[in-house]
């Protein structure tokens, strides 16, 4: 409560104080943008991942990522390593040709890739491969 007898709720403040900095970033000739606004939560460089996930029988495949982070943002992406099994592989380019727009230029904590260019099984060997990734750069 001010000296006047009015209120000022925590949004007004939480606004108040995020026009002063992007006013102050402006000032600065510093562009905002949602990456730059929060502290980066991953080291930027080169990082790769392998993701295990089962097939029908009981059988193990893996997939194996690579991606180039920088101020949290993907900014390439390759499979290094493709599964032996051919069926598998298939699946697994079908799916990479599908997801790759889904992933390359995306905040790496907003993918989650699904079921993909009639591939259900290796997204999950993606998103772990993504976990991998983000152990290794997470600061």
């Amino acid at each position: 409560m001010f000296t006047d007898g009015s209120t000022v709720s925590n949004r007004h403040v939480v606004a108040a104080r995020a026009a002063a900095v992007i006013a102050a970033a402006a000032a600065l000739g510093i562009a905002l943008s949602p990456t730059t606004a929060s502290a980066a939560n991953y080291r930027d460089g080169t990082y790769t991942g392998v993701g295990t996930y089962p097939l029908p029988g009981g059988i193990q495949s893996e997939i194996g990522i690579r991606m180039t982070l920088s101020d949290n943002i993907v900014k390439s992406a390759e499979v290094v390593q493709w599964s032996a099994l051919p069926v598998s592989a298939g699946y697994q380019r079908q799916f990479w040709g599908g997801a790759r727009s889904k992933v390359v230029g995306k905040n790496i904590d907003e993918i989650n890739v699904g079921k993909t260019a009639g591939s259900s099984l290796t997204p999950q060997g993606f998103n772990k491969a993504l976990a991998s990734i983000k152990g290794q750069a997470r600061r």
